[in-house]
């Protein structure tokens, strides 16, 4: 079996086609073309030669984009009446605690576009107020009315309806008769959780999406149905799974983050492949950094997660942290006089000075170019070259204002940026109670190599893994990944006052709807069912996620209640034992395990040779002659004291003076930091 990934970035589209049987893979890099990037697909699948491609699976950041820019079509939110204002009151927080001019980002929603429709349910799910027919006539005057002939869709949230979807159901229907091809998003559907605000934007942010996502679908079908004659594609969700391109119309809300999960499904095979367990990832592209977690061989997950403060959205997703530091991001110098690197980035276009396309401002390509830590005659394997002229000439300029010299200021631009991934990472950690210091970095994207090291050494790890095709691992990630699909369900209970039967009840009736939403993209004859709960002690605000124990729940109830406070001690480091448990949200995950592909390092023979010596600088002492060696040359077991560089067609990677790399037998570069011989 053949597959092909392809992950859609900010400045490149990246393509990786995996030959399972042999373990052989190929791969290529275009420009991403934002206005339609489809447009990219098409010229790198014109690239990689047509034919013999069994699936095809493609992340994209087109949601994400849409949202962030808020590019898309008028929303109107139906909801109960009294409530039209849930979206914007938001919660009591704020983005700049501190900053006294900050201002709360305003909704995908207008207030205008805020409809109230009768009838009510309780926090039980009982009815209290009957939605009846005139109620639904009257709202579907008012939608039309709105409409007006503009681009719309419907976004309907009603209170309560994960308990009981019955009036939310009469009134998408009642819209989708009132307003015949509009996209209409209910809440029971895309998000059955509790909170609803958190609700309500999700639901928000899937009926925005819905037309650009269908717009991106069938552009993409037809250059895959030209280039490689597939019957279906696949898109890669949030969660890390993929769904068929026919589903990912019908949810697009999965999609949010579909372009930062694969980084992280690569992170965890290649550090699996090189005989790690747990490392933090840093996926280093041209516009930001992913920075992501696989601990004990499993990524890490999150129940929400916000695509930009004030758009929380609770759709199960891998957990995956974006900060403003990739290939171009620029330097700049505040009012106070210190250098900043990002979040502005030079994007694709005009993209870094060095590029020759109009950028002007310096940013982390032309540093790294200035201390010649990139080879301007091999950037993409020699595809674009770059101009060193033009990227000292940006950096000379903030380097007058700064009284620096070009070196100077490139190294200090380089070293901010490396500090804010070494903080970032150092936030999570903390957040989850881990220790740096027990974990190796995976080095992934065009420019993570470049970057890794320092910022390993900032946390005091000891190992930075760079894995094979570097500057696409999130576009092999999506060529392995499984087909997945993860259900969670709000159902509130008490373990003094629970009804088992009820619990297990409601587990089965998820199951069923996980597996059946599974085989509406993939045949899947036995698929994999894993099951687990979001508890917390009585009068805690945040749970933890607890897995079910196997089988029938309701003989072993206690023993899930054991579960978790044996979760809580070890995340929080003590249980209260007799005091009543809730539980909250119930989760199942249904996938289709897929065997993933065996990779090796060249063959080879001897002791490798650099195919040239470079002045490189690495510190303020001043530049160092620096072999540089071809990865493709480099054989299973090559030990290479630094310092070093070395060169491939996606990425460059950088070794220190003082550190020993070698190369493993499944093809990883390893990096030790203060180990050469």
């Amino acid at each position: 079996m053949r597959r092909i990934g392809i992950d859609t970035g900010g400045t490149f589209t990246d393509f990786v086609i995996v030959d399972e049987a042999t373990g052989a893979a190929r791969t290529t890099k275009v420009p991403s073309t934002p206005d339609d990037p489809s447009r990219a697909i098409a010229a790198g699948l014109a690239q990689l030669g047509d034919g013999g491609v069994d699936q095809l699976v493609v992340g994209t950041t087109i949601a994400t984009n849409a949202i962030i820019e808020k590019r898309g079509p008028t929303v109107l939110y139906v909801t109960n009446r009294g409530f039209e204002d849930v979206p914007f009151i938001a919660r009591i927080d704020k983005e700049r605690l501190y900053d006294l001019h900050w201002q709360k980002p305003k909704p995908l929603v207008r207030r205008r576009d805020c409809v109230g429709v009768e009838g009510r349910v309780d926090h039980h799910g009982a009815v209290i107020e009957e939605l009846d027919d005139a109620a639904l006539g009257r709202l579907a005057d008012e939608l039309r009315l709105r409409r007006n002939g503009g681009d719309v869709v419907v976004a309907v949230c009603l209170l309560f309806s994960y308990l009981n979807p019955q009036h939310e159901a009469a009134v998408a229907a009642t819209v989708r008769e009132a307003l015949p091809g509009v996209a209409v998003s209910a809440s029971h559907e895309v998000s059955p959780v509790w909170r609803e605000y958190e609700r309500a934007s999700t639901t928000i942010a899937d009926a925005f999406v819905k037309p650009v996502i269908e717009r991106y679908v069938d552009r993409v079908d037809a250059v895959v149905a030209e280039r490689l004659g597939l019957e279906g594609w696949n898109v890669l969700a949030s969660n890390g799974g993929y769904l068929s391109a026919v589903e990912a119309r019908e949810r697009p809300a999965q999609l949010l983050i579909s372009g930062l999960a694969g980084g992280v499904i690569g992170a965890r095979f290649f550090a699996e492949a090189a005989g790690f367990s747990s490392v933090f990832s840093l996926d280093m592209g041209g516009t930001s950094c992913d920075l992501g977690l696989v601990l004990d061989g499993q990524q890490q997950y999150a129940g929400e997660f916000n695509l930009a403060f004030g758009v929380p959205v609770t759709i199960p997703s891998v957990a995956v942290r974006t900060i403003g530091a990739g290939g171009g991001s620029i330097a700049w110098v505040d009012k106070g006089g210190l250098l900043r690197v990002g979040p502005q980035s030079a994007g694709a276009e005009p993209g870094p000075a060095a590029y020759g396309q109009g950028g002007e401002e310096p940013t982390l390509t032309d540093a790294n170019l200035a201390l010649g830590r990139l080879n301007p005659d091999y950037f993409l394997g020699g595809a674009m070259k770059l101009d060193g002229e033009r990227a000292v000439a940006a950096l000379s300029r903030l380097a007058d204002r700064m009284r620096l010299s070009v070196e100077a200021l490139a190294l200090a631009a380089v070293r901010t940026a490396d500090e804010n991934m070494a903080n970032a990472i150092r936030l999570i950690a903390v957040e989850r109670g881990l220790d740096v210091r027990d974990f190796a970095l995976i080095a992934a994207g065009g420019a993570g190599p470049l970057h890794a090291r320092a910022v390993a050494e900032r946390l005091g790890m000891p190992t930075v893994i760079v894995p094979p095709y570097p500057g696409l691992c999130s576009a092999f990630g999506c060529a392995i990944t499984e087909a997945r699909i993860d259900r969670v369900q709000t159902f509130h209970a008490r373990s003094d006052t629970v009804d088992v039967p009820g619990v297990a009840a409601a587990v089965r009736r998820l199951e069923r709807r996980a597996v059946d939403d599974l085989r509406r993209s993939v045949t899947a004859e036995d698929p994999d069912v894993r099951r687990s709960a979001d508890m917390r002690y009585l009068g805690q605000n945040y749970e933890l996620e607890t897995a079910l124990p196997e089988g029938d729940l309701e003989p072993r109830w206690l023993d899930l209640l054991e579960a978790f406070e044996a979760e809580h001690e070890r995340q929080y480091g003590f249980r209260l034992p007799g005091e009543p448990v809730e539980l909250v949200n119930l989760r199942v995950t249904a996938l289709r395990p897929e065997a993933p592909p065996r990779l090796a390092a060249p063959d080879g023979d001897g002791a490798p040779e650099p195919v040239e010596v470079r002045r490189v600088w690495f510190d303020t002492d001043g530049a160092v002659d620096c072999p540089v060696y071809r990865r493709e040359t480099l054989p299973a077991d090559t030990t290479i004291d630094g310092p070093a560089i070395v060169e491939e067609v996606d990425s460059t990677t950088l070794v220190f003076p003082g550190d020993l790399l070698r190369v493993h037998e499944r093809g990883a570069l390893l990096l030790t930091i203060g180990e050469a011989g």
